[in-house]
């Protein structure tokens, strides 16, 4: 793989680390029973958001993995 590739790889990686992190961070955050209605439901929202962020970008990175790896069979 080429140091760009890994480079996109890694931030990738780190970006979906973010991102059930601060699914984590909401969910502590409605947890604490400190939030209105209208603000634990705007926060849900949020969660649910990041979730499938998380979940669709794990998806298209694993997709890309899959179809470069079969490039470099086909080639290498």
């Amino acid at each position: 793989m080429s140091e760009e590739w890994d480079e996109v790889v890694h931030e990738v990686n780190l970006m979906v680390q973010r991102l059930w992190a601060f699914r984590d961070d909401l969910s502590a955050a409605e947890n604490s029973g400190a939030l209105t209605a209208l603000q634990g439901e705007f926060v849900n929202v949020i969660r649910a958001s990041a979730l499938e962020t998380a979940v669709r970008i794990e998806q298209y990175m694993l997709n890309a993995l899959e179809r470069k790896a079969a490039e470099e069979g086909e080639t290498g």
